[in-house]
């Protein structure tokens, strides 16, 4: 289950908020208990997203973005 979303990201270099358009899809994480299936929300952007105001790149297609709460956005290669 695919959904298009806007999400707003944070340049590391600069400061500048971002928005960019992203896939939110759903992973199924391993749980120790047999009947409980455990999804975790991530967001996959459509394409490579540079900062509007110092032009980095902020996010790229090949990586998969995880938003914790109370902590800052996670980002990892997907896997393939």
């Amino acid at each position: 289950m695919n959904m298009k979303r806007t999400l707003r990201i944070k340049c590391k270099a600069c400061g500048h908020w971002n928005r960019i358009l992203v896939n939110k899809i759903f992973i199924e994480q391993s749980s120790s208990e047999p009947k409980v299936r455990v999804m975790i929300p991530m967001y996959q952007p459509l394409e490579v997203a540079k900062c509007e105001k110092c032009g980095k790149v902020i996010a790229e297609p090949e990586e998969l973005i995880r938003i914790m709460r109370g902590r800052k956005a996670i980002q990892k290669p997907k896997k393939e």
